[in-house]
């Protein structure tokens, strides 16, 4: 399942282009880098970066109903 929620950051992961990510999938992105003691830098988008743009990060249907309620 896709996430699709607003990407309010943007992030570069080794191996990989530079990619969008909402807020929620920054903070579990944030835990896995830390855990494996690497430096992740997200840098906020501006208002017209996030027009239209959303988080295409795969997520478990159970890590979404966690989401929500946040």
């Amino acid at each position: 399942m896709i996430c699709n929620q607003q990407a309010v950051f943007r992030y570069t992961w080794p191996g990989r282009h530079e990619a969008v990510i909402c807020l929620g999938c920054a903070k579990v992105l944030r835990g896995i880098a830390e855990t494996i003691d690497f430096s992740l830098q997200l840098i906020p988008l501006s208002g017209k970066e996030q027009a239209g743009m959303t988080c295409p990060q795969t997520i478990k249907e159970s890590h979404k109903l966690e989401r929500k309620e946040e």
